[in-house]
């Protein structure tokens, strides 16, 4: 029947609010949904636009929105900046000060886990636009380490930093690697607000199936914001600045563990990282593992 067909698209969740606006023309009206951006509504069609990215229409002219929603999308004269459409997801209204939390390290071998919350203001956006900050992944590490100073002095910010072998104490005792990240967001978050209680949103990249994972976690300051994880956080200017600092703090905290070792750490855990834990085991004996390296990997095995 015309009236219960269902078509689903996938989107990128930026385009969210492109979307939200369409339809908001058209006189939708918008409700929120479970694992959602929003709900939409006309007399004849839905719309739901899920955190992953999926966009899922119902109704007797399912079939003509989602025409005119990919049409709009390829007529788009002009990218979307990230932090434009990111910030249109933000909640209502939309927050002078917020924190964006994001982490480091938790898929390197070698190396801590750092985990940063950084606050920010509004008007400081065109200063981070005119930095070029962004998702630190897409950053070279170079341009990291130049760019690092100047955030820091911009904003207010927390880290926690997990080197090696607390990283594995912890970890034996939790058994879980996002149980622990959960608690590193959690302290990280709790420390920026208490140096900036005027912060009433904060946002972090859901890494876990399980929102209620880092949820549970949260301290007293915590409970009384609005907090909120989604994949792809990191487009959000605080997130990205979270991104950048933590990502500073790797960089040097694996020159540091590099220099006490005698020899240079490779990131990830891919081939060089198996060579340079094989040429640490014959220099120092495999007990040197425990201060440099997260034991769970499953290149502690291929060692």
């Amino acid at each position: 029947m015309a009236g219960n067909n269902t078509i689903t698209l996938k989107c990128d969740p930026l385009e969210a609010f492109v979307v939200k606006e369409l339809l908001s023309q058209n006189g939708f009206a918008f409700s929120d949904a479970p694992y959602a951006f929003w709900r939409a509504k006309s007399g004849t069609c839905s719309a739901t636009f899920y955190n992953k990215g999926k966009l899922v229409v119902q109704g007797a002219e399912a079939d003509m929105w989602c025409r005119l929603i990919t049409e709009s999308a390829e007529s788009a004269e002009e990218p979307v900046h990230p932090f434009d459409a990111a910030m249109a997801l933000q909640p209502t209204p939309p927050p002078v000060c917020w924190a964006g939390i994001d982490e480091t390290g938790k898929g390197d071998y070698f190396g801590p886990l750092v985990v940063v919350a950084a606050a920010i203001e509004r008007d400081r956006i065109p200063l981070l636009r005119e930095l070029g900050v962004g998702d630190s992944k897409g950053i070279k590490d170079a341009r990291i380490v130049q760019i690092a100073p100047d955030l820091k002095a911009c904003c207010t910010y927390s880290q926690v930093v997990i080197r090696p072998e607390r990283y594995n104490q912890l970890y034996e005792k939790t058994g879980n690697l996002n149980r622990l990240l959960a608690w590193a967001h959690a302290r990280a978050l709790e420390d920026v607000l208490e140096a900036k209680p005027e912060i009433t949103w904060a946002l972090s990249d859901q890494f876990a199936r399980d929102k209620s994972t880092v949820e549970r976690q949260l301290m007293a300051r915590a409970r009384t914001i609005h907090y909120s994880q989604r994949t792809k956080a990191e487009s959000d200017p605080a997130v990205a600045v979270a991104s950048v600092i933590a990502r500073n703090e790797f960089i040097w905290q694996m020159r540091a563990l590099s220099k006490e070792v005698g020899r240079e750490l490779p990131k990830g855990a891919g081939p060089p990282v198996l060579a340079a834990g094989r040429e640490l085991i014959a220099l120092h004996g495999r007990e040197i593992l425990s201060r440099v390296a997260k034991l769970h990997f499953r290149t502690t095995d291929q060692l």
